[in-house]
């Protein structure tokens, strides 16, 4: 009774968004308004019809409701309650459902914030309304999560996905789906703004919050995945540049372009037309992430459909809001004239150079993402676009970037008066630069070329963003006053210098090798020395698990790491479970590979520095996040 319930409030949700994604604009042209009025209240009574209905199915998921075929290829009767939490979302008719309740939410706080009957908010509202329209209907008609099986089986389950019976993934896609669904609300506001010729510095102003939010959950979302990965899978790495992995990262990097676009739309009239283009482009870059990972043309441990057939209509979804949106902005936009009041000397200058590296550096890495479907399709043979290409790619942009966020704190609005900061900031970022280098080389060795690169950007960035000018103030209040007002900006700068420097050396300072050892028998690398303890199994309740534990010594310290396989019977995949010990500098990294003979096949690793590439994106999502909220306080002050 219950999936049916979920299922009757899905098809109500999916007649209401009909109504109030919809019918507006047919009383728009027949000249009656009179609907708008309830346009409000239906829209929240819709979010509210989404979110019982995906109450219904993690209440299945919970009382093992294996009637229904979503739930009974997901699950099991011995997966533990946390993971059918997490099997609700972890195959495509669910994590579709996620994200329709995704955007609905958005929908409904885009309400609590801008829920007024102007023409423009009415406006924005149908428009994420027809969104979530067409969502419910590609998920009734081709991904139906409630439907039934009959007769019944399988009695147990078959099972969630091993790879995906992790805390991590519990809480990685909710992430990653609200950076993703909350890209409509720019955009929704971009094609209102169009349509209603508002587009002035007011609605960039309005919309600055929304697409702060979504790329900070973005950025928690990728952030969580990597972790993911470098713990789940095994191998020891924190990005692969899997195709999947790059639909994630587009999106982020059209959302922070949009944000510094936004900035100078709204403080100087620059950019509106800009601003509106990458607002279309941000959500376009999702929806294609979407028909990407659910077309079946992508192979990856994060895609979750082989149906041709959902790629198609999610292919015509896309076409209808992206390609419908283009059409305005070509022809109902006023097409701004913007007099160029600046020099190259400017601000306003650098955040065009940002934008154009940030740009440009996505839409190379959707080109080395797509291009051998392309080629495939074409030439009919299969080819791939490795880590060579998109490292090779990222380097210059990174470095462009880099400098950019180390300068833009001097320079001014329309031109910068002085360049004497210049000098103190070369020699603070050569002082520091030198400090790092030997401090790195006095615990790890020498080191290499990009480790250098890695260092003068960290060193760059950490001297313009917040050293420079409180060392340069005259009274402790004008130091307070800048790490205050400017501490979204600190955390977010500063937070991409650490990445760019755990990167660096991480990258430099790997260690790794494969070895044999019997029980008692040791290795050493570098100046650590792994010793093999001891090897045995025990039964958990949905696997079955061969422990190793190893010690690690080092420096007159030792730590045990414990390492495993581990056997799932329903599923029957075999999984292994990396034995991880962190330490200030680096990661101990082990995992067990195959038993032969008496002996039993090891991967050690040490990863130095790896966990500042995490801590670097939580800053960055802090900062922007903080961002979001300040704006949101100085935008309340204006209505």
């Amino acid at each position: 009774m219950i999936p049916e319930l979920g299922h009757l409030f899905l098809i109500s949700a999916l007649v209401l968004t009909f109504v109030t994604g919809f019918l507006p604009y047919i009383g728009a042209v027949i000249g009656r308004h009179i609907f708008f009025n309830y346009v409000f209240a239906i829209s929240k009574f819709s979010f509210l019809l989404i979110s019982i209905s995906l109450i219904c199915l993690i209440y299945s998921f919970l009382v093992d409701d294996f009637s229904v075929m979503y739930v009974a290829s997901n699950s099991n009767t011995n997966l533990p309650f946390y993971y059918k939490l997490t099997a609700t979302w972890g195959a495509h008719e669910g994590s579709l459902l996620l994200w329709i309740f995704f955007i609905a939410l958005w929908k409904v706080l885009y309400l609590s914030r801008n829920g007024s009957e102007e023409n423009f908010n009415i406006i924005a509202l149908t428009i994420i309304n027809q969104v979530v329209f067409t969502f419910i209907a590609f998920t009734l008609f081709t991904s139906n999560p409630f439907e039934r099986i009959l007769p019944l089986s399988p009695i147990q389950g078959n099972d969630l996905n091993p790879l995906l019976q992790d805390f991590a993934f519990t809480i990685h896609p909710p992430l990653l789906y609200l950076g993703y669904s909350g890209l409509v609300v720019p955009f929704a506001m971009a094609v209102a703004a169009m349509l209603t010729g508002n587009t002035d510095s007011l609605w960039c102003r309005f919309a600055r919050p929304w697409v702060l939010l979504s790329s900070g959950f973005l950025t928690l979302g990728i952030s969580v995945g990597s972790w993911w990965a470098y713990y789940e899978l095994g191998w020891g790495g924190w990005w692969f540049w899997d195709p999947v992995e790059n639909m994630a990262f587009v999106p982020w990097l059209v959302s922070v372009a949009l944000i510094h676009s936004l900035i100078t739309s709204e403080k100087r009239g620059l950019y509106r037309n800009w601003s509106l283009l990458l607002s279309i482009l941000a959500f376009a870059t999702s929806l294609l992430g979407t028909f990407l990972v659910r077309s079946g043309i992508l192979t990856s441990v994060h895609a979750f459909a082989l149906d041709p057939e959902r790629g198609v209509f999610i292919l015509a979804i896309f076409f209808y809001f992206i390609c419908g949106s283009l059409l305005i902005y070509f022809f109902k936009n006023s097409k701004i004239r913007e007099e160029a009041t600046y020099n190259i000397l400017s601000k306003e200058f650098g955040f065009l150079l940002n934008n154009i590296l940030l740009v440009v550096l996505a839409l190379s890495i959707l080109f080395g993402t797509i291009f051998p479907l392309i080629y495939e399709a074409i030439n009919g043979r299969q080819i791939s676009v490795g880590a060579p290409y998109f490292d090779f790619l990222i380097i210059p942009f990174a470095l462009g970037l880099s400098f950019l966020q180390g300068l833009g704190l001097y320079l001014g609005w329309h031109s910068t008066k002085s360049f004497n900061f210049l000098i103190r900031l070369l020699v603070e970022t050569f002082t520091i630069m030198i400090i790092i280098f030997l401090v790195l080389y006095f615990l790890f060795g020498e080191g290499n070329f990009y480790l250098l690169l890695s260092i003068l950007a960290f060193s760059w960035i950490l001297s313009g963003t917040i050293l420079d000018k409180p060392f340069n103030s005259k009274t402790s209040k004008e130091i307070r006053d800048f790490l205050y007002y400017r501490a979204e900006v600190i955390f977010a700068h500063l937070g991409t210098a650490f990445l760019i420097l755990g990167v660096g050396v991480v990258s430099a300072y790997s260690m790794e090798t494969e070895v044999l050892l019997a029980p008692g028998e040791e290795f050493k690398l570098g100046d650590s020395k792994f010793t093999f303890k001891e090897i045995k199994t025990r039964k958990e309740q949905n696997y079955n698990s061969t422990q190793a534990r190893l010690s690690v010594s080092t420096n007159n310290s030792s730590y045990d790491l414990i390492t495993e396989k581990r056997y799932y019977p329903f599923a029957n995949q075999m999984m292994t479970e990396a034995g991880i010990k962190t330490l200030i500098t680096k990661d101990f990294y082990v995992t067990l590979g195959d038993e032969l003979g008496e002996k039993y096949s090891f991967r050690l690793q040490i990863k130095p520095f790896v966990r500042w590439i995490w801590f670097g994106a939580l800053m960055v999502a802090i900062g922007t996040f903080l961002s979001a909220y300040r704006q949101r306080k100085r935008n309340e002050k204006i209505t």
